[in-house]
């Protein structure tokens, strides 16, 4: 009996997979690699960049949080916007709308005067609202007057909003539904596997107002608090539980590192996170020249929602171009799944964060400054990360996995290469039928290859397997089994 307990603790954990596309954000399936790497893949810009910018006044010079939503129905996008009025000293909302994704045209609404006219793009703005916003359409909606959803920055916390069609707007008379928090964007969807509402929020409690100095420079950005992701839950997108911090910088980050807030989608095996890193002090002494005050996007990944992991080494997911229009600061506000591809869109400025409203259309060692625009690049499917290899040949192997399918798929990219897949036992046997030997080469690059032995489909019987992936000048991105 001793042995045999002996035996047992020794065995692998084995870990139960869906019919859900296994992607390599993180390391859980992972037992080995051996000359292969994991990568994080950059989107690929737009060259129209940026596809909206400020050019009327009542849209006063910025493009700030904006939330694009897709219909399938009409198969139209759909821009919500905000922007800040110095002159009237309130926050204003703004609607676009495009058949592309791409290419935004401003409505004339009739619904608010600015300037004596209605003919622009302002929506009405529930009570309280402040331009840290976000939009959602709630298809599961009952009530088609509250179809879209909309959460805030309110009186020190978050706000709700209703509204049948995303124009007009009815603010819940017990707002801020949650209190205190910071302000930044919020993330709220409804979480399928959960069955409730998730949000994402800056916790308020350790994060104070700055003090500057001299032209934006700061005392010592070290000792300032620190801005970082909470998350929340609700039944009814009305109540919701207290915030529970889930993810803060640490002391790799750095000294005056800041989380300033994060756009949180579900996809596939778990959560994808992407993460607005605000450098505020990094001790540059050159405050507008420098890397102070910057933001890029670093990507998380999250299996149940709450505890997150940094993606491959902290990688760049989105960064700032030098001498572009996006030079200083990045934020991802929204990502649309597509069927071949995923739409970022994101803003960007030319401006550190520090002083904006100020220098907005100066000019800076002979560059126009600009306020935030509209920017949007692509990936492909499950392109967040990538095993690569190279010219050398070298190979993954999985923990053992447990699953109902039969059909192996992969998304890879192996054109000018070549990918092959091993199915072997819990004890590390290849199983007859499907070794390497047995299995077709990939050599061509596909969203969803079909993997091919000459033993036929996957059958194994509720018994664990592990997969070993054999590569060589290719890349592959996830797996999936049907």
């Amino acid at each position: 009996m001793e042995v045999k307990e002996q035996l047992v603790e020794r065995l692998p954990p084995i870990i139960d997979i869906g019919p859900e596309r296994q992607l390599f954000l993180d390391e859980v399936l992972i037992e080995g690699m051996d000359r292969v790497s994991r990568c994080v893949h950059q989107p690929e810009r737009h060259p129209d960049n940026p596809i909206l910018a400020a050019e009327h006044p009542w849209e006063c010079q910025r493009i700030l949080y904006a939330d694009v939503i897709h219909d399938p129905d009409e198969d139209q996008y759909g821009l919500w916007y905000s922007s800040y009025d110095q002159d009237a000293k309130e926050s204003v909302l703004l609607y676009a709308r495009s058949d592309d994704g791409v290419h935004f045209e401003r409505p004339e609404l009739d619904l608010v005067e600015y300037e004596g006219s209605r003919r622009n793009n302002r929506l009405p703005t529930p009570a309280g609202f402040a331009h840290d916003k976000t939009v959602i359409c709630d298809r599961r909606a009952e009530d088609p007057a509250r179809r879209y959803k909309m959460v805030y920055y309110s009186v020190g916390g978050v706000g709700v909003a209703w509204s049948p069609d995303g124009l007009r707007w009815t603010a819940h008379d017990q707002n801020p539904v949650i209190r205190p928090t910071g302000d930044g964007s919020q993330c709220p969807f409804w979480d399928e596997r959960l069955g409730r509402w998730v949000m994402y929020v800056r916790p308020d409690g350790r994060h104070t107002r700055r003090h500057w100095r001299n032209h934006g420079v700061p005392y010592d950005g070290s000792v300032f608090p620190t801005r970082r992701v909470g998350r929340s839950e609700s039944l009814d997108f009305e109540t919701w539980l207290h915030i529970d911090e889930v993810l803060t910088p640490d002391q790799r980050d750095g000294a005056g590192t800041e989380f300033y807030y994060m756009l949180v989608l579900p996809y596939q095996c778990g959560y994808v996170g992407f993460l607005n890193v605000y450098h505020e002090w990094t001790g540059d002494p050159a405050a507008l020249d420098g890397a102070n005050y910057t933001l890029d996007t670093q990507l998380t990944f999250s299996r149940d929602g709450i505890s997150w992991t940094r993606v491959c080494d902290r990688q760049l997911f989105l960064g700032c171009v030098p001498e572009a229009w996006d030079e200083k600061r990045i934020y991802v506000d929204e990502v649309i799944v597509r069927d071949d591809e995923l739409l970022v869109y994101y803003r960007g400025s030319n401006i550190p964060h520090v002083g904006i409203s100020n220098t907005v259309g100066t000019t800076h060692n002979g560059r126009l400054l600009q306020g935030d625009a509209l920017g949007l690049a692509r990936l492909r499917p499950d392109g967040f990360v990538s095993v690569d290899a190279g010219a050398r040949e070298g190979n993954l192997t999985t923990r053992p996995l447990r699953f109902a399918g039969r059909n192996l798929s992969v998304n890879a990219a192996a054109g000018g290469g070549s990918l092959q897949v091993e199915a072997v036992t819990l004890y590390g046997a290849p199983i007859p039928g499907f070794t390497r030997a047995d299995c077709t080469p990939i050599d061509s690059d596909s969203t969803d290859h079909v993997v091919r032995w000459k033993g036929g489909n996957l059958d194994p019987a509720g018994q664990p397997v592990r997969l070993r992936f054999f590569l060589r000048q290719s890349s592959l991105y996830s797996f999936q089994v049907g």
